[in-house]
């Protein structure tokens, strides 16, 4: 019987997502194991570009999408209208506390002190300095990276503080204080300023 449960697992795979039909443009820097950014451009008429920053990227690229990366798609784009914060916006811009590629974030704690990584933080420090509107969708730390995760965490929010962003989150914070994750997120949840 564990026999078959173990091939069935083996089998079984996550649904692949297209990016919705509303995206018109997408560009990205990566490497073959971390990416950076994801733009993806949803209204050549609004000017506004917001980012989200979320825990790691999953499997997204520019033919792909994850789930994740959908969702926050279609949540913005079905609340243009209804949520006064995202009426303007054009472009959508994915960013990461972690840039690894890991579908299953419990895995990220393979990589030790490798999660923090400069570049990210710099790549996060360029955006936020260009945009105003930042959705932060990070969600709880990975399972044995707690310290390392509250470091980023940390790192990030003072970014956000120097820049002076608009800073928000959908719906409710954990106990922890962490945003709620965008894989999560219902197109009528509440969009919240972070204080």
């Amino acid at each position: 019987m564990c026999e078959i449960l173990e091939k069935l697992n083996e089998n079984m795979t996550k649904p692949v997502y297209k990016h919705p039909t509303f995206v018109i443009d997408k560009k990205y820097y990566r490497t073959d194991l971390k990416r950076y950014w994801l733009e993806l451009t949803i209204d050549n008429n609004s000017l506004e570009n917001l980012l989200v920053i979320m825990k790691n990227p999953s499997r997204a690229t520019l033919d792909v999408s994850d789930k994740t990366v959908f969702n926050v798609c279609n949540y913005v784009h079905k609340n243009r209208k209804n949520i006064k914060q995202l009426k303007n916006v054009g472009k959508i811009t994915i960013l990461n506390l972690i840039p690894h590629f890991e579908t299953y974030s419990k895995e990220l704690k393979k990589l030790g002190e490798e999660i923090n990584d400069l570049d990210n933080l710099e790549h996060i420090r360029k955006y936020t300095s260009e945009n105003s509107k930042v959705i932060i969708a990070w969600g709880n730390h990975p399972s044995g990276l707690f310290k390392e995760y509250e470091l980023i965490k940390n790192n990030v929010l003072q970014i956000l503080k120097e820049n002076r962003n608009e800073v928000f989150y959908v719906e409710k914070l954990s106990k922890y204080g962490n945003p709620k994750h965008a894989q999560v997120w219902s197109y009528n949840n509440d969009l919240l300023e972070y204080k």
